[in-house]
């Protein structure tokens, strides 16, 4: 059972810097625009309770928390946020960015902070990005067919974005709906507009 339990523990570690190295693909690519490099700061979103703040801005991050008052529960929880867009011409946090390396079931968890955020009338957009290696959202041979995530997260979602870490694939599978779109150039369009 010790070696299972190892087992389980590497693979969770190995999951979490592969989403860690993704998320810092994200962040350079928006980084490297220079609109959003002069206009805005991407920074990682707070994990459990911690966060670390940089630069010289004062990010508030009261925001990005959800509370709870109800069926005996009392307390506030950071939504779903790897990264954050803050906009240093608004002095405010723009847009929430949930980053999911590997898919999977979890779009759900991203589709329910979705609910909560608009519940709580945040003013922020919020986006899910993924790299959809498992091709669960976008079939490049298919690009129209909707399965039920897609359909579930482009309902919910403020956008969905499909960026391969390969530019050659990233460029060859630019696909666009009005909530839905593959290719990197569309989430810097976005975030731009947001700035």
């Amino acid at each position: 059972m010790y070696e299972k339990d190892e087992n389980i523990k590497r693979r969770q570690s190995y999951v979490s810097k592969e989403g860690e190295k993704y998320e810092d693909f994200v962040k350079q690519i928006l980084e490297s625009d220079n609109y959003i490099r002069k206009n805005a700061l991407i920074v990682r979103g707070p994990k459990g309770e911690k966060y670390k703040k940089e630069e010289d801005f004062p990010i508030d991050i009261e925001p990005l928390k959800i509370e709870y008052n109800s069926n005996g529960i009392t307390g506030s929880y950071f939504l779903d946020s790897d990264l954050i867009v803050y906009s240093k011409r608004k002095n405010a946090i723009v847009c929430v960015i949930s980053v999911k390396k590997s898919f999977r079931e979890r779009g759900g968890e991203t589709a329910y902070w979705m609910v909560k955020k608009n519940e709580s009338k945040k003013a922020f957009k919020y986006i899910l990005v993924t790299p959809d290696n498992d091709e669960e959202l976008f079939k490049p041979n298919n690009p129209e067919k909707r399965n039920k995530w897609r359909s579930i997260l482009t309902a919910e979602m403020d956008g969905v974005f499909v960026v391969k870490e390969e530019e050659e694939k990233d460029i060859a599978y630019n696909y666009e709906e009005e909530f839905f779109k593959v290719g990197r150039k569309y989430l810097v369009d976005f975030i731009k507009k947001v700035v």
